[in-house]
């Protein structure tokens, strides 16, 4: 019990169940925690207590008979501590004794986390992480079948160990204003808690995953989307090959006399009626055979996640790109403009026609109502806002669209790109990165004053491109159908002369740069092999203190994050570590580390994060061994690779 100036008071239950007091301490200063860790297995007590006091220090007094109350160590904190919890986490290799651990949350909202010696009390490898803007309060329960430590600030955070590794990750849950450990024979480890006026019981699942996701049905593929600003729902095209449209497969039902299975996503109900009842994803849909298309517009609220509307395209109409795009002639109005094939063939490529529609959301931005259709004659792959215009890819074809009364009218055009615009990123007003199917970035610059586009750069390579996005205003992130993710950089001294007046004047009109290559080329600065077909990327900050990132998100359902180093420091310790692991460590997949991150490109300019933190797990003599070849100690090596993670999340 810790008292008011500074005393600490120590009780002992005796063999009578009685409580009794065995020591006093007056530490002379203001508590503000008080600790007192679990017992470990095959002890009477607890070895130590930390109490914290208002001078920003904690102490770590002793509980031996021997050495009752006696301060082992004193660490400064950088702020005041709030809470303290003692955990016991196994660290390393299986059958490592678990170590001891002083979590430490302090008022600026930042979680300190040090070691403990178990003979001599000492305090080392401190290590933080901001946690929230609110001060951290910290609950020790059990989690993963060891200790874990519950810290809530502005939002919640878990502290366990999995797989001899420390995580420190954020739980997708309220904010929380206290909690406890709850277990019953239906939720072993689970959690009391409160938030606001309520009491709450949860557990914590899927230890050691970093994302949490949540499924809304969907009636076919989705395939791009587009978040409307004013209402912040969200636009999705749903389309599929060689499938039927609803309107049909209840046709082929009924006339077939089947009752048609439930859609995906249907909750069936718990009593009788549930019986006989089939569902789509169970026993498949008919097949409506080559160049038969389904596809639907659906409005969605991502916060609620519910379907607002659904608008079901007919007549063999597939939806392939979409976006919100303010246009001037209605006052800056957001539309979405949704582009779309009819009869497309895949292999030869052949549509009849494709369709450019704008709708405007109605009844309170719930509805899509079609305002009208422009027919194109090609592919409308990729469309894009453009200064109050909309920018089109048709086809290889790059068309800048502006609104009129009964479509949209044509101003200016690009011609001749080499396969299909598969990409649009406006840089500014006067330029804008056009992604190819398989020639990669062309950098094409808009001369307003004659309403003309020219090319003045594109990459070295030929990449099928499959996602990309722009991170500033020279480089372009990229990815490939092999599984390579790059970053193509453009030459500052051609940045500079792109809207030179004799530059342009040497590019306006020759469709043949498209073809044949630019003057220009970018530069290559990132090379890396992820091994699955990459389907989005996005430069995006992952949480409140965390650097921005380039997150990817692959095909077999993956999701992966590329940090940029910003010092040459860790540059170089990274690469050497990670050279050092690839003599002590085995590879990832069995094929040679280096080789398979090489596999179409030779790596260049990232470090491979995955096979760094298989360091922690090495024996304890290989990652002395690599410590000493980096003039570090194992605690700094674990500590820069968690320092690094916790840059990302």
């Amino acid at each position: 019990i810790g008292l008011a100036g500074g005393e600490v008071i120590y009780f002992e239950l005796d063999a009578t169940g009685a409580l009794s007091e065995l020591d006093k301490k007056d530490l002379g200063l203001e508590l503000s925690c008080l600790e007192l860790g679990g017992v470990p297995p095959g002890r009477a007590r607890s070895r130590f207590v930390a109490a914290g006091g208002v001078d920003n220090t904690i102490r770590i007094l002793s509980l031996d008979p021997d050495e009752s109350m006696n301060v082992l160590s004193v660490l400064a904190l950088p702020a005041q501590a709030e809470s303290a919890a003692l955990a016991r986490l196994p660290l390393g290799r299986p059958g490592t004794p678990p170590a001891l651990f002083l979590c430490i949350g302090l008022s600026n909202g930042v979680l300190l986390r040090a070691r403990i010696d178990e003979r001599s009390g000492q305090l080392s490898d401190t290590r933080t992480r901001f946690l929230g803007a609110k001060a951290a309060r910290l609950f020790r329960l059990p989690l993963g079948g060891g200790d874990g430590v519950l810290a809530l600030s502005s939002r919640a955070w878990v502290l366990y160990s999995l797989t001899g590794n420390l995580h420190t990750t954020p739980l997708s849950y309220v904010p929380l204003d206290a909690g406890a450990s709850f277990s019953s024979e239906q939720c072993a480890e689970g959690i009391v808690a409160i938030a606001g006026n309520t009491l709450r019981i949860a557990s914590i699942d899927r230890l050691g995953e970093s994302f949490n996701s949540e499924s809304v049905p969907l009636r076919y593929t989705p395939r791009r989307l587009a978040h409307h600003s004013v209402s912040g729902h969200v636009v999705v095209i749903e389309t599929d090959h060689n499938a039927l449209s609803a309107d049909e497969k209840t046709q082929l039902y009924e006339a077939a006399g089947i009752p048609p299975p439930l859609p995906s996503g249907t909750v069936l109900p718990d009593d009788d009626e549930a019986e006989g009842m089939l569902m789509e994803s169970v026993v498949g849909v008919p097949r409506g055979g080559p160049g038969k298309w389904a596809s639907c517009l659906r409005v969605l609220d991502p916060k609620a996640k519910q379907t607002l509307s659904v608008l079901e395209l007919t007549d063999n109409e597939a939806a392939v790109s979409v976006a919100a795009v303010p246009l001037r002639e209605r006052g800056g109005e957001t539309f979405i403009i949704v582009g779309t094939v009819k009869d497309m063939t895949l292999h030869p490529r052949s549509v009849a026609c494709g369709f450019l529609s704008v709708y405007q959301l109605t009844d309170g931005n719930t509805t899509l109502s079609l305002v009208h259709k422009t027919q194109v004659e090609d592919v409308p792959s990729a469309i894009a806002p453009f200064g109050g215009r909309a920018l089109v890819g048709v086809g290889n074809r790059l068309r800048i669209y502006e609104m009129g009364a009964k479509k949209l009218l044509r101003k200016a055009e690009l011609k001749n790109l080499p396969t299909l615009v598969q990409s649009i990123h406006v840089i500014s007003s006067q330029r804008v990165v056009v992604g190819d199917l398989a020639e990669s970035f062309h950098h094409v610059c808009y001369k307003r004053s004659d309403n003309s586009f020219s090319i003045f750069a594109d990459d070295i390579a030929p990449r099928h491109l499959t996602a990309a996005c722009a991170l500033d205003a020279n480089s372009m992130a990229g990815a490939d159908k092999f599984g390579n993710v790059f970053v193509c950089r453009l030459p500052r001294e051609v940045s500079d002369d792109a809207s030179d007046a004799a530059v342009m004047a040497a590019t306006a009109g020759r469709e043949d740069l498209a073809l044949h290559g630019a003057s220009s080329k970018t530069e290559e600065v990132v090379q890396f092999h992820v091994g699955e077909i990459v389907t989005s990327l996005q430069k995006v900050s992952l949480g409140p203190g965390c650097a921005e990132v380039i997150l990817y998100t692959t095909i077999f359902g993956g999701i992966g994050a590329l940090l940029p180093l910003r010092s040459r420091e860790d540059v170089e310790t990274l690469t050497a570590l990670e050279m050092h692991l690839r003599q002590e460590a085995p590879p990832l997949c069995g094929r040679e580390q280096l080789f398979f991150r090489s596999a179409y490109f030779p790596v260049k300019g990232c470090v491979d994060g995955d096979y760094l933190s298989t360091y922690n797990s090495l024996p304890a003599a290989a990652q002395k061994s690599i410590a000493d070849e980096l003039d570090r100690t194992p605690a700094e090596v674990s500590k820069k690779l968690e320092e690094i993670a916790a840059r990302i999340l």
